[in-house]
Order: structure tokens, then C-alpha cells, then sequence
């Protein structure tokens, strides 16, 4: 009895052995490629931005956004002068968290405005619409900032295109796009304009 007890025993540890193996999990130790998020611009006026892209390809783009927008060519009738500067010309007060300086702001036959190119290097796409955009609304439809650094108290929930400094480089385009549609019907918290009217 106790040789069938002891058989029976090696038959049942046999075969659970084979069933236990049957039952393994596949175990894929390949790693599964995640897809690359890529973000696809569908605005097309957008869309034809590059890291490449000029000072020259962001005016096309503003001029056709503000037509877009429903108000008239902002280039009509004036004299364009779009350029890059350097650190030093903003020497006189202009703080860090300045990219850009507009000129003659209130001469109705210009739009004249210059760029800092190293600020402009760093910046991604959004942000560089959001400084080309913020100086030609100085140099073109005369807004200023909605406070001045020593009058902004609190940071605006929703800032605007004209804010006094330049936003992180993660700012989403659907942002700008907001902002930037704002920026077009005049219609933030804080708008401003420069008083011309003074001589």
C-alpha cells in the first residue's frame, strides 16, 4: 500500500509539474515604443512657423491675423522697420524681463520695432508670437502694458498678450491664440493706450 501511496504521489508531482509549466506567462522583455506626442499646428497661419523663421515671416503672419481679425493691413500707408537688437541698446531701464522695444509710437506712418535676437534664439515658437505680437501692439496700435512693475500687485489670471514680461516657454499655441484674440478686439483686463495726444 504504501508503494502505491508513494506511486500515486510521483504521478500527481509529474503532472502538476507539466501543468504548472504549460501555464507560464509570456514574458516580453522588449520594451513597447511609445509613440512621440508631436504637436500638429492646425491653424495655418501658424503652421508655417519655424525655428527658422524671420522677423519678416512673423509680420506676414501679424498682418494676415489682424485682417483675419477683421481690422484693416496694420502695414498700410507706413513705413515697416522690424530688426533685431542687442542686449545693450536696453540698457536704459528695460529689465530682463523685457524681450523687445517699439519706437515712435505715436508717428502714424510708421510701425517700428526691434527685437532682442538672443532672447529671440532661446524662445520657442509661442513665445516668440507672443513678443512679436506684444511690441507691434506698441509700435502699431499704440497699447501699453496693463500695469507697470511697480503697480502690478497681483498676477492676472489670464495674461494678455501685452503683459510686461514674457511668458514660459510651455505656454500652449491654443493660449496664444486666445490671448492673441483678445489682443485683436482690444478686450483684457487692464487695456491701455499711450496718450499721443501730449506735445
Amino acid at each position: 500500500m504504501e508503494k502505491k501511496i508513494f506511486f500515486w504521489l510521483v504521478c500527481i508531482s509529474v503532472l502538476l509539474a507539466t501543468f504548472s509549466s504549460c501555464k507560464k506567462e509570456v514574458i516580453d522583455n522588449e520594451p513597447i515604443a511609445e509613440e512621440e506626442e508631436t504637436v500638429e499646428i492646425s491653424d495655418p497661419f501658424y503652421a508655417e512657423l519655424t525655428e527658422t523663421s524671420t522677423l519678416d515671416d512673423y509680420w506676414a503672419i501679424f498682418v494676415a491675423d489682424a485682417i483675419r481679425s477683421g481690422k484693416p493691413d496694420p502695414g498700410t500707408g507706413r513705413v515697416i522697420s522690424v530688426f533685431f537688437g542687442t542686449e545693450p541698446d536696453f540698457a536704459s531701464g528695460v529689465t530682463a524681463d523685457h524681450a523687445g522695444r517699439a519706437y515712435n509710437i505715436c508717428d502714424e506712418n510708421t510701425v517700428s520695432f526691434e527685437i532682442i535676437k538672443s532672447f529671440w534664439e532661446d524662445f520657442s515658437i509661442v513665445q516668440r508670437l507672443y513678443t512679436f505680437y506684444h511690441e507691434a501692439g506698441h509700435a502699431r496700435y499704440k497699447y501699453r502694458h496693463p500695469c507697470e512693475s511697480y503697480e502690478c500687485t497681483v498676477a492676472p489670471e489670464d495674461y494678455p498678450v501685452m503683459w510686461l514680461s514674457v511668458l514660459p516657454a510651455n505656454t500652449p499655441l491654443e493660449e496664444f491664440i486666445k490671448d492673441k484674440d483678445n489682443f485683436f478686439k482690444r478686450n483684457w483686463d487692464g487695456v491701455r493706450y499711450f496718450n499721443c495726444d501730449i506735445q
